[in-house]
């Protein structure tokens, strides 16, 4: 299981660098509002305190407190999904109390990466091309070596495609987005890039830090209260946590419906295995 864990995890970790890749047209950010307006959710802008079971009948009810932009408050819910990471290094937050027993925090930790993006001319010289007309990548990936100090540098493209696109050459100024273990010291950038207009830096956790040994952590980790993000410990990308979303959605559903046999279905695996 470990093994074919690894394979996952390297395969979504590839993907990204394929051909045919798709796009949404105007960014990602429109599946999560397109996904709110679909689903004609109630959504709260909040943070997130502290998560409570109060028990008063067959299943607890949750407890949340919350702040707002405005004030701090608490409400009941008889369902919960935690959509973000339970590891320290993310600092989530979020304080589980009175359950029994008492929550730890899932063990490892998230990989830190720098994304900067770069409006400028990209030095093609650095990567052996003194001519920036002969530059044939539109990006170039490195492998985690003590001399090299970031893991890519790649061309970006506008997320609203106009007719006639087409995109920058290497001899004209365009966006550029390196990704590196560090932020960028102003000798790096001067390193990548003849001259530059512009740079903005986001550091964030960006996925687990993977090893051969690890497990997955429960996708119930309390009666009716669904973790989500387990799944990245198997591999991280959108289209990995759609897949969680849905398999806890339809879970959360037939559990609440007592619809039990939809949950462990006996023939389950064989008939995954006749389907593939």
């Amino acid at each position: 299981m470990c093994v074919m864990c690894v394979c996952v995890k390297g395969a979504v970790s590839l993907a990204g660098a394929q051909n045919n890749l798709w796009a949404v047209e105007g960014g990602n950010k429109l599946v999560c509002s397109g996904l709110l307006k679909t689903a004609n959710a109630n959504l709260l802008q909040a943070q997130v305190n502290s998560i409570s079971p109060l028990y008063s009948g067959e299943a607890p009810q949750y407890q949340l407190s919350f702040t707002t932009a405005s004030e701090t408050k608490s409400e009941l819910y008889d369902i919960v999904v935690l959509a973000t990471p339970l590891q320290a290094s993310v600092r989530s937050g979020v304080q589980f109390q009175g359950f029994t027993p008492p929550f730890d925090e899932l063990p490892g930790n998230y990989h830190s990466t720098v994304a900067t993006i770069v409006h400028g001319y990209l030095n093609t010289s650095f990567f052996g091309f003194p001519d920036p007309r002969l530059f044939p990548f539109a990006s170039v990936l490195t492998t985690e070596t003590l001399d090299v100090f970031f893991n890519s540098v790649a061309s970006v493209c506008p997320v609203n495609i106009s007719t006639g696109f087409r995109r920058k050459q290497p001899q004209e100024a365009g966006v550029y987005k390196v990704f590196s273990p560090q932020p960028l010291v102003k000798a790096q950038l001067k390193a990548l890039f003849r001259s530059y207009y512009s740079v903005q830096v986001t550091e964030w956790q960006a996925y687990p830090c993977y090893g051969s040994s690890q497990g997955l952590p429960p996708v119930e980790l309390h009666p009716n209260l669904y973790y989500l993000n387990g799944i990245e410990l198997a591999g991280s990308a959108m289209e990995m946590s759609s897949v969680a979303a849905k398999n806890i959605a339809l879970l959360a559903y037939h559990r609440w419906n007592r619809q039990t046999d939809m949950v462990d279905q006996k023939d389950l695996m064989h008939r995954i295995k006749t389907e593939l």
